[in-house]
């Protein structure tokens, strides 16, 4: 998802977020990605800082139909809001990697939160009305594969990390994962930057390769901006990608995905 040095830039004059914790449901259905590697806390979910739909927000391709971007999806307040609130949670350092699993250095927290992952959702949809992609791999496709699927919902798996400098996470594939409750199946991770240039952050870009060899010379970067909400494919249409390491700094992002219905 650790102690943290705040760059200069970034300062918060409030106070910190008062953290109210609801008791766990006895079961959750959510799942976490392999790559994800993130332990869900099975104590108690947080109550998270509340976020509000904006207008007037378009999406903007980076590669048709596998990466995009939202500016501005989260204000400069909700964004330090959530800051601070993650900086109140047990953060745990990820653990050394297994045979198979790509390199990771970071904190990280992971919870169930059905109501949060619904104002994610309200929050996305408006902005999704042009949202035409093809059907994964694997799926029965039409003459027309690039129709309009709006996603069902947000993953209720919330998952939150932070970067200090020299970590990051190498480069990997993000599997998909299926809600037992609603048979929904992720095919899209959303990441939301909560820190960035804007806060004196360098480094921390998510690396695309188009290849899906690493090969510098085919890499896409997402720049890293606060508030900016990241989209792309993943599972079987996964492009080999990384989150490359902080160089100054503190990177924090929020992680869920959406999820589609057959």
């Amino acid at each position: 998802m650790g102690h943290l040095l705040l760059p200069s830039s970034l300062s918060f004059v409030n106070p910190p977020v008062s953290i109210l914790w609801n008791m766990p449901k006895k079961n959750s259905n959510a799942q976490s990605s392999r790559t994800a590697g993130t332990r869900e806390d099975n104590l108690a979910t947080p109550f998270f800082p509340d976020i509000t739909p904006k207008n007037g927000l378009a999406c903007h391709v980076l590669l048709e139909s596998q990466i995009i971007t939202i500016n501005d999806f989260l204000s400069a307040e909700e964004c330090s809001k959530l800051v601070r609130f993650i900086d109140g949670l047990p953060l745990e350092l990820t653990p050394p990697k297994k045979k198979g699993e790509a390199q990771r250095v970071n904190y990280r927290f992971s919870v169930t939160s059905a109501s949060f992952a619904e104002q994610l959702y309200s929050s996305l949809l408006p902005h999704l009305s042009s949202f035409r992609h093809s059907l994964p791999v694997g799926r029965s496709r039409s003459r027309d594969d690039t129709k309009v699927r709006l996603p069902h919902s947000c993953n209720s798996n919330i998952r939150m990390y932070k970067y200090t400098p020299l970590q990051h996470f190498g480069p990997h594939y993000d599997d998909s994962v299926k809600d037992a409750a609603t048979g929904a199946k992720s095919e899209w991770t959303l990441l939301i930057y909560l820190t960035g240039i804007e806060d004196g952050v360098k480094g921390g870009e998510t690396v695309f390769y188009k290849d899906q060899k690493g090969t510098p010379s085919e890499a896409i970067v997402a720049p890293l901006t606060r508030g900016t909400a990241l989209l792309h494919r993943h599972g079987y249409e996964c492009l080999l990608h990384e989150g490359s390491p902080v160089q100054k700094g503190t990177k924090y992002v929020l992680r869920s995905d959406l999820m589609f219905l057959e």
